[in-house]
Protein backbone atom coordinates (compact mmCIF):
# COMPACT_ATOMS: atom_id res chain seq x y z
CA UNK A 1 0.00 0.00 0.00
CA UNK A 2 1.67 3.58 -0.83
CA UNK A 3 0.65 5.24 1.85
CA UNK A 4 0.75 9.61 1.14
CA UNK A 5 3.66 11.50 2.46
CA UNK A 6 4.21 15.11 3.99
CA UNK A 7 7.59 17.41 3.63
CA UNK A 8 6.89 20.23 4.98
CA UNK A 9 9.73 23.42 5.85
CA UNK A 10 9.48 23.71 10.16
CA UNK A 11 11.16 27.18 10.09
CA UNK A 12 9.11 30.39 8.83
CA UNK A 13 10.08 33.94 8.06
CA UNK A 14 10.18 34.57 11.71
CA UNK A 15 10.02 31.46 13.80
CA UNK A 16 13.26 32.56 15.39
CA UNK A 17 11.87 35.57 16.30
CA UNK A 18 8.10 33.82 17.32
CA UNK A 19 8.97 30.86 18.39
CA UNK A 20 5.73 29.39 16.30
CA UNK A 21 6.49 27.02 13.70
CA UNK A 22 4.72 25.32 11.17
CA UNK A 23 4.29 22.42 13.17
CA UNK A 24 2.61 24.22 15.81
CA UNK A 25 0.23 25.45 13.40
CA UNK A 26 -0.96 22.58 11.21
CA UNK A 27 -2.93 19.80 13.33
CA UNK A 28 -3.20 16.21 12.42
CA UNK A 29 -6.67 17.12 11.96
CA UNK A 30 -5.80 19.12 9.27
CA UNK A 31 -2.99 16.63 7.45
CA UNK A 32 -5.60 14.03 7.59
CA UNK A 33 -8.32 16.50 5.92
CA UNK A 34 -5.77 16.82 3.10
CA UNK A 35 -4.87 13.43 2.19
CA UNK A 36 -8.29 11.97 2.16
CA UNK A 37 -9.07 14.94 0.39
CA UNK A 38 -6.50 14.71 -1.91
CA UNK A 39 -5.52 10.85 -2.39
CA UNK A 40 -8.76 9.79 -0.53
CA UNK A 41 -6.64 8.01 2.28
CA UNK A 42 -6.76 9.00 5.61
CA UNK A 43 -3.07 7.19 6.34
CA UNK A 44 -0.17 9.53 5.76
CA UNK A 45 3.56 10.63 6.94
CA UNK A 46 4.91 13.74 7.67
CA UNK A 47 8.12 15.14 7.68
CA UNK A 48 8.84 18.19 8.55
CA UNK A 49 12.32 19.41 7.60
CA UNK A 50 14.96 22.46 8.15
CA UNK A 51 15.93 24.58 6.10
CA UNK A 52 18.96 23.32 4.95
CA UNK A 53 16.52 20.75 3.04
CA UNK A 54 16.19 20.43 -0.93
CA UNK A 55 14.93 18.34 -3.00
CA UNK A 56 13.39 18.64 -6.36
CA UNK A 57 10.73 20.10 -5.21
CA UNK A 58 11.93 22.72 -2.15
CA UNK A 59 14.92 24.60 -2.19
CA UNK A 60 17.45 25.13 0.63
CA UNK A 61 15.46 28.25 2.63
CA UNK A 62 12.77 28.59 5.65
CA UNK A 63 9.05 27.86 4.60
CA UNK A 64 8.46 30.16 1.24
CA UNK A 65 5.05 30.40 0.22
CA UNK A 66 3.68 28.72 3.23
CA UNK A 67 4.09 25.42 1.62
CA UNK A 68 3.76 21.53 2.34
CA UNK A 69 4.74 18.62 -0.68
CA UNK A 70 2.22 15.46 -0.80
CA UNK A 71 3.72 12.88 -2.36
CA UNK A 72 1.05 10.22 -3.72
CA UNK A 73 2.64 7.42 -6.25
CA UNK A 74 3.53 9.44 -9.05
CA UNK A 75 1.66 12.66 -8.34
CA UNK A 76 2.90 15.60 -6.47
CA UNK A 77 0.74 18.39 -4.74
CA UNK A 78 1.99 21.93 -3.79
CA UNK A 79 -0.43 23.05 -1.04
CA UNK A 80 -0.16 26.68 0.40
CA UNK A 81 -1.86 27.45 3.88
CA UNK A 82 -3.59 29.86 4.30
CA UNK A 83 -1.85 32.82 7.36
CA UNK A 84 -4.04 31.85 10.87
CA UNK A 85 -4.55 35.45 11.76
CA UNK A 86 -5.49 36.52 8.27
CA UNK A 87 -5.35 40.73 9.85
CA UNK A 88 -4.37 42.81 6.91
CA UNK A 89 -5.88 43.07 3.43
CA UNK A 90 -3.02 40.86 1.73
CA UNK A 91 -2.25 39.27 4.67
CA UNK A 92 -4.13 36.34 3.38
CA UNK A 93 -2.88 35.75 0.39
CA UNK A 94 0.68 37.03 0.60
CA UNK A 95 2.34 33.92 0.73
CA UNK A 96 0.08 32.87 -2.62
CA UNK A 97 2.40 34.59 -5.17
CA UNK A 98 5.41 32.59 -4.24
CA UNK A 99 3.80 29.51 -3.72
CA UNK A 100 2.35 29.75 -7.13
CA UNK A 101 5.77 30.33 -8.95
CA UNK A 102 7.63 27.47 -7.09
CA UNK A 103 4.62 25.37 -8.43
CA UNK A 104 4.42 26.61 -12.14
CA UNK A 105 8.71 27.07 -12.78
CA UNK A 106 8.75 23.42 -11.57
CA UNK A 107 9.04 20.58 -14.69
CA UNK A 108 8.27 18.11 -13.04
CA UNK A 109 4.44 16.81 -14.93
CA UNK A 110 2.13 15.50 -12.74
CA UNK A 111 1.29 18.52 -10.14
CA UNK A 112 -1.23 19.90 -8.45
CA UNK A 113 -1.70 23.63 -6.86
CA UNK A 114 -4.42 23.38 -3.65
CA UNK A 115 -5.07 26.36 -1.41
CA UNK A 116 -6.18 25.10 2.38
CA UNK A 117 -8.06 27.28 4.89
CA UNK A 118 -6.63 26.92 8.17
CA UNK A 119 -9.02 28.30 10.90
CA UNK A 120 -8.31 32.15 10.93
CA UNK A 121 -9.24 35.17 13.34
CA UNK A 122 -9.89 37.02 10.86
CA UNK A 123 -12.61 38.01 7.75
CA UNK A 124 -11.89 35.31 4.57
CA UNK A 125 -15.09 36.69 3.11
CA UNK A 126 -14.30 40.81 2.89
CA UNK A 127 -14.93 41.79 -0.81
CA UNK A 128 -11.79 42.04 -1.78
CA UNK A 129 -10.61 38.51 -0.33
CA UNK A 130 -13.23 37.10 -2.45
CA UNK A 131 -11.96 39.04 -5.15
CA UNK A 132 -8.56 37.47 -4.85
CA UNK A 133 -9.54 34.09 -3.65
CA UNK A 134 -11.65 34.13 -7.59
CA UNK A 135 -8.11 35.32 -9.24
CA UNK A 136 -6.25 32.45 -7.58
CA UNK A 137 -9.25 30.05 -8.67
CA UNK A 138 -8.94 31.75 -12.02
CA UNK A 139 -4.86 30.96 -11.85
CA UNK A 140 -5.40 27.28 -11.14
CA UNK A 141 -5.76 26.93 -7.39
CA UNK A 142 -7.60 24.32 -5.72
CA UNK A 143 -9.72 25.35 -2.41
CA UNK A 144 -9.88 22.96 0.77
CA UNK A 145 -11.02 23.27 3.96
CA UNK A 146 -13.04 26.22 2.29
CA UNK A 147 -14.74 28.49 4.92
CA UNK A 148 -18.88 28.56 4.96
CA UNK A 149 -19.51 31.62 4.13
CA UNK A 150 -16.68 31.32 1.08
CA UNK A 151 -18.85 28.20 -0.54
CA UNK A 152 -19.54 28.99 -4.02
CA UNK A 153 -18.33 31.73 -3.75
CA UNK A 154 -14.75 31.29 -5.44
CA UNK A 155 -15.56 30.32 -9.03
CA UNK A 156 -13.04 31.67 -11.56
CA UNK A 157 -12.97 34.20 -13.67
CA UNK A 158 -14.72 34.00 -16.89
CA UNK A 159 -12.53 36.61 -19.14
CA UNK A 160 -10.35 39.89 -18.65
CA UNK A 161 -13.34 41.67 -19.02
CA UNK A 162 -15.30 40.16 -15.62
CA UNK A 163 -11.79 40.86 -13.94
CA UNK A 164 -12.21 44.63 -14.78
CA UNK A 165 -15.80 44.59 -13.86
CA UNK A 166 -15.27 42.81 -10.43
CA UNK A 167 -11.86 45.18 -9.85
CA UNK A 168 -14.04 48.23 -10.38
CA UNK A 169 -17.22 47.43 -7.65
CA UNK A 170 -14.47 46.15 -5.41
CA UNK A 171 -12.66 49.84 -5.77
CA UNK A 172 -16.23 51.65 -5.83
CA UNK A 173 -16.78 49.62 -2.29
CA UNK A 174 -13.31 50.34 -1.09
CA UNK A 175 -11.81 53.44 -2.73
CA UNK A 176 -8.10 52.39 -0.95
CA UNK A 177 -7.91 49.14 -2.74
CA UNK A 178 -6.07 50.91 -5.70
CA UNK A 179 -2.45 49.05 -5.78
CA UNK A 180 -3.13 47.65 -9.54
CA UNK A 181 -5.95 48.81 -11.94
CA UNK A 182 -6.96 47.45 -15.95
CA UNK A 183 -7.48 49.42 -18.36
CA UNK A 184 -8.96 48.10 -21.42
CA UNK A 185 -7.92 50.55 -24.75
CA UNK A 186 -10.36 48.47 -26.92
CA UNK A 187 -11.32 45.11 -28.27
CA UNK A 188 -8.17 42.64 -27.23
CA UNK A 189 -5.86 45.81 -25.96
CA UNK A 190 -5.51 46.10 -22.11
CA UNK A 191 -3.39 47.87 -20.27
CA UNK A 192 -2.76 46.57 -16.50
CA UNK A 193 -0.77 49.55 -13.75
CA UNK A 194 0.70 47.52 -11.39
CA UNK A 195 2.14 48.86 -8.10
CA UNK A 196 5.24 46.39 -6.98
CA UNK A 197 6.22 48.31 -3.74
CA UNK A 198 5.25 46.42 -0.60
CA UNK A 199 2.54 44.50 0.13
CA UNK A 200 1.11 46.23 -3.41
CA UNK A 201 3.55 43.01 -5.39
CA UNK A 202 0.71 40.58 -3.98
CA UNK A 203 -2.29 42.18 -5.57
CA UNK A 204 -0.49 43.11 -8.86
CA UNK A 205 1.48 39.45 -9.32
CA UNK A 206 -2.24 37.61 -8.97
CA UNK A 207 -3.88 39.34 -10.96
CA UNK A 208 -1.44 39.44 -13.82
CA UNK A 209 -0.93 35.46 -13.04
CA UNK A 210 -5.03 35.10 -13.61
CA UNK A 211 -5.29 37.63 -16.61
CA UNK A 212 -2.69 35.33 -18.38
CA UNK A 213 -4.38 32.05 -18.12
CA UNK A 214 -7.37 33.75 -19.75
CA UNK A 215 -5.61 35.78 -22.46
CA UNK A 216 -6.31 34.40 -26.23
CA UNK A 217 -4.11 34.44 -28.93
CA UNK A 218 -5.91 37.88 -29.92
CA UNK A 219 -5.11 39.77 -26.43
CA UNK A 220 -2.46 41.97 -26.79
CA UNK A 221 -1.58 43.27 -22.80
CA UNK A 222 1.06 45.14 -21.30
CA UNK A 223 2.06 45.21 -17.62
CA UNK A 224 2.99 48.82 -16.83
CA UNK A 225 5.12 48.69 -13.57
CA UNK A 226 5.78 51.81 -11.38
CA UNK A 227 5.84 52.79 -7.67
CA UNK A 228 5.98 56.50 -7.06
CA UNK A 229 8.58 55.89 -3.70
CA UNK A 230 11.08 53.86 -5.23
CA UNK A 231 10.28 52.45 -8.92
CA UNK A 232 11.39 48.64 -8.19
CA UNK A 233 9.86 45.23 -10.15
CA UNK A 234 7.61 42.37 -9.34
CA UNK A 235 9.92 40.16 -8.16
CA UNK A 236 12.78 38.03 -9.94
CA UNK A 237 10.20 34.50 -9.66
CA UNK A 238 7.49 36.48 -10.82
CA UNK A 239 8.65 38.30 -13.79
CA UNK A 240 9.92 35.00 -15.12
CA UNK A 241 6.79 32.92 -14.86
CA UNK A 242 4.91 35.97 -16.61
CA UNK A 243 7.37 35.88 -18.95
CA UNK A 244 7.01 31.64 -19.58
CA UNK A 245 3.32 32.85 -20.23
CA UNK A 246 3.92 34.70 -23.14
CA UNK A 247 1.35 36.60 -23.62
CA UNK A 248 2.11 40.09 -21.35
CA UNK A 249 4.18 42.69 -22.03
CA UNK A 250 5.97 43.98 -19.57
CA UNK A 251 7.23 47.81 -19.44
CA UNK A 252 9.29 49.59 -16.44
CA UNK A 253 7.75 53.36 -16.51
CA UNK A 254 11.08 55.16 -15.94
CA UNK A 255 12.33 59.00 -16.73
CA UNK A 256 14.08 57.62 -20.05
CA UNK A 257 10.93 56.16 -21.39
CA UNK A 258 8.70 59.38 -20.98
CA UNK A 259 11.43 61.36 -21.94
CA UNK A 260 11.51 59.69 -24.95
CA UNK A 261 7.47 60.41 -25.27
CA UNK A 262 7.76 63.78 -24.48
CA UNK A 263 10.26 64.22 -27.13
CA UNK A 264 8.56 62.35 -30.09
CA UNK A 265 4.47 63.53 -29.46
CA UNK A 266 2.60 66.74 -28.30
CA UNK A 267 -0.42 64.47 -27.00
CA UNK A 268 1.71 61.90 -25.09
CA UNK A 269 0.01 58.74 -24.17
CA UNK A 270 2.83 58.60 -21.16
CA UNK A 271 2.14 55.30 -19.03
CA UNK A 272 3.11 57.88 -16.06
CA UNK A 273 0.49 60.53 -16.66
CA UNK A 274 -2.17 57.74 -16.81
CA UNK A 275 -0.62 56.01 -13.38
CA UNK A 276 -1.23 59.75 -11.50
CA UNK A 277 -4.62 60.22 -12.62
CA UNK A 278 -5.28 56.26 -11.04
CA UNK A 279 -3.35 57.26 -8.09
CA UNK A 280 -5.64 60.67 -8.26
CA UNK A 281 -8.66 59.58 -9.38
CA UNK A 282 -9.44 56.20 -9.02
CA UNK A 283 -10.91 53.88 -12.36
CA UNK A 284 -11.29 56.14 -15.43
CA UNK A 285 -14.52 58.28 -15.04
CA UNK A 286 -15.51 60.76 -17.66
CA UNK A 287 -15.30 63.89 -14.64
CA UNK A 288 -18.13 65.31 -17.07
CA UNK A 289 -20.53 63.11 -17.43
CA UNK A 290 -19.83 60.09 -15.49
CA UNK A 291 -19.22 58.11 -18.25
CA UNK A 292 -17.14 54.98 -17.25
CA UNK A 293 -16.74 53.32 -20.81
CA UNK A 294 -12.37 52.42 -20.21
CA UNK A 295 -12.06 52.98 -24.48
CA UNK A 296 -13.55 55.84 -25.01
CA UNK A 297 -11.58 57.76 -21.53
CA UNK A 298 -8.44 59.55 -21.89
CA UNK A 299 -6.41 61.44 -20.15
CA UNK A 300 -7.14 65.08 -20.80
CA UNK A 301 -3.96 67.54 -20.02
CA UNK A 302 -4.64 70.91 -18.64
CA UNK A 303 -1.34 73.14 -19.21
CA UNK A 304 -0.94 71.16 -22.69
CA UNK A 305 2.24 69.45 -23.11
CA UNK A 306 2.27 71.64 -26.68
CA UNK A 307 2.90 74.32 -24.66
CA UNK A 308 5.00 73.04 -21.71
CA UNK A 309 7.77 71.66 -25.02
CA UNK A 310 7.61 75.49 -25.75
CA UNK A 311 8.91 76.62 -22.65
CA UNK A 312 12.74 76.67 -22.99
CA UNK A 313 13.52 77.97 -19.07
CA UNK A 314 12.27 74.67 -18.39
CA UNK A 315 14.68 71.50 -18.51
CA UNK A 316 13.53 68.31 -19.72
CA UNK A 317 13.12 67.11 -16.58
CA UNK A 318 10.98 70.03 -15.54
CA UNK A 319 8.98 69.59 -18.39
CA UNK A 320 8.66 65.50 -17.87
CA UNK A 321 6.76 66.76 -14.08
CA UNK A 322 4.48 69.25 -15.54
CA UNK A 323 3.92 66.57 -18.16
CA UNK A 324 3.43 64.19 -15.91
CA UNK A 325 1.83 65.53 -13.08
CA UNK A 326 -1.41 63.89 -12.00
CA UNK A 327 -2.67 67.41 -10.53
CA UNK A 328 -2.41 68.87 -14.49
CA UNK A 329 -4.74 66.52 -15.82
CA UNK A 330 -8.83 65.24 -16.05
CA UNK A 331 -10.48 61.55 -17.27
CA UNK A 332 -12.47 62.54 -20.06
CA UNK A 333 -14.32 61.00 -22.39
CA UNK A 334 -13.36 61.57 -25.97
CA UNK A 335 -16.43 64.02 -26.77
CA UNK A 336 -15.45 66.36 -23.77
CA UNK A 337 -11.90 66.38 -24.25
CA UNK A 338 -12.04 67.06 -28.13
CA UNK A 339 -14.59 69.91 -26.77
CA UNK A 340 -12.15 71.07 -24.23
CA UNK A 341 -9.49 70.97 -26.33
CA UNK A 342 -10.81 72.77 -28.86
CA UNK A 343 -11.99 75.63 -26.49
CA UNK A 344 -15.69 75.29 -26.84
CA UNK A 345 -15.61 74.55 -23.10
CA UNK A 346 -13.06 75.17 -20.60
CA UNK A 347 -13.03 75.14 -16.89
CA UNK A 348 -12.34 78.44 -14.09
CA UNK A 349 -10.18 78.02 -11.47
CA UNK A 350 -13.30 77.13 -8.84
CA UNK A 351 -13.79 73.89 -11.30
CA UNK A 352 -17.20 75.41 -13.10
CA UNK A 353 -17.69 74.73 -16.29
CA UNK A 354 -18.12 77.18 -19.06
CA UNK A 355 -18.58 77.72 -22.38
CA UNK A 356 -16.67 79.35 -25.35
CA UNK A 357 -17.88 82.86 -26.13
CA UNK A 358 -20.70 83.28 -28.19
CA UNK A 359 -21.57 79.77 -28.26
CA UNK A 360 -24.30 78.99 -30.82
CA UNK A 361 -27.33 77.56 -29.92
CA UNK A 362 -26.89 74.26 -31.27
CA UNK A 363 -23.66 73.77 -29.63
CA UNK A 364 -24.96 74.94 -26.16
CA UNK A 365 -27.95 72.41 -26.38
CA UNK A 366 -25.89 69.40 -27.12
CA UNK A 367 -23.21 69.64 -24.68
CA UNK A 368 -26.39 70.35 -21.92
CA UNK A 369 -27.71 66.96 -23.16
CA UNK A 370 -24.37 65.15 -22.97
CA UNK A 371 -23.34 66.82 -19.52
CA UNK A 372 -24.16 66.07 -16.11
CA UNK A 373 -21.68 67.67 -13.93
CA UNK A 374 -20.78 71.84 -14.55
CA UNK A 375 -19.08 72.35 -11.14
CA UNK A 376 -16.13 69.72 -10.45
CA UNK A 377 -16.28 68.31 -6.84
CA UNK A 378 -13.96 70.40 -4.35
CA UNK A 379 -10.98 67.52 -3.80
CA UNK A 380 -10.18 68.12 -7.20
CA UNK A 381 -9.86 72.47 -7.04
CA UNK A 382 -6.60 71.85 -5.65
CA UNK A 383 -3.96 74.59 -5.37
CA UNK A 384 -2.05 72.61 -7.92
CA UNK A 385 -5.11 72.05 -10.14
CA UNK A 386 -5.82 76.26 -9.84
CA UNK A 387 -2.51 77.06 -10.91
CA UNK A 388 -2.72 74.88 -14.10
CA UNK A 389 -6.11 76.14 -15.02
CA UNK A 390 -4.62 79.70 -14.93
CA UNK A 391 -1.65 78.89 -17.40
CA UNK A 392 -4.24 77.26 -19.93
CA UNK A 393 -7.07 80.24 -19.47
CA UNK A 394 -4.07 82.61 -20.20
CA UNK A 395 -3.41 80.85 -23.38
CA UNK A 396 -7.44 81.91 -24.14
CA UNK A 397 -6.34 85.76 -23.66
CA UNK A 398 -3.50 85.64 -25.82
Amino acid sequence: MVIPKFIIKNNMQKSTKTGLYFRDLISDNDLEQISRNLTGSSQYTVEFVNNDYKDDFLDESYNKGRLGILHFKSKVYYICFSDFSNAGRNSAVQSVPTAYNMFYLNKFVDKELVFYFLPSSGNNATNYHKFMYRLMATAGFKFLNTPSELIDKLQPFNSIDDIILARKENSNRNSSNNATYILKNNNHNYDIYGKTYGANKYETSLICYAVSSLATRNDKITLYQYNEKDLKELPKSSLLVLKKMGNLRIINIDDELEKQELRKTNSIRSPRFNARLLDRFGDKKCVLCGCEINEIIQGAHIWPVSEIKKRKDLSITEQLEFATDGENGLWMCQNHHKLFDSHIIRLTENGQLKYMDQIPEAYKSYINSVTTIFCLPPKIVTRDFRHYIRLRNSLLQD
